[in-house]
């Protein structure tokens, strides 16, 4: 599902993927200064309820980020 929202809770785009219990969500939102950055969020269902867990990427650390992504990634084979 993808969506492109106004700027409501600061989210500027979304896109999630459900995965069993856990469902993740891949956000571009605006920090205070208006720079935009990505949030990749993790929200899995427990006895208590739901549990939250994310991590934030800015602009000048994406291509880093993501090229190690994809070496972990390949890793695993």
């Amino acid at each position: 599902m993808e969506q492109h929202l106004n700027r409501q809770n600061n989210i500027v785009y979304t896109k999630k993927i459900k995965a069993g219990r856990r469902t993740y969500f891949f956000d571009i939102k605006v920090d205070g200064k208006g720079q935009n950055y990505i949030s990749i969020s993790e929200s899995r269902k427990t006895e208590n309820g739901f549990k939250k867990q994310m991590i934030v990427i800015y602009p000048e650390d994406i291509e880093k980020f993501f090229l190690t992504f994809k070496e972990v990634k390949d890793s695993l084979k």
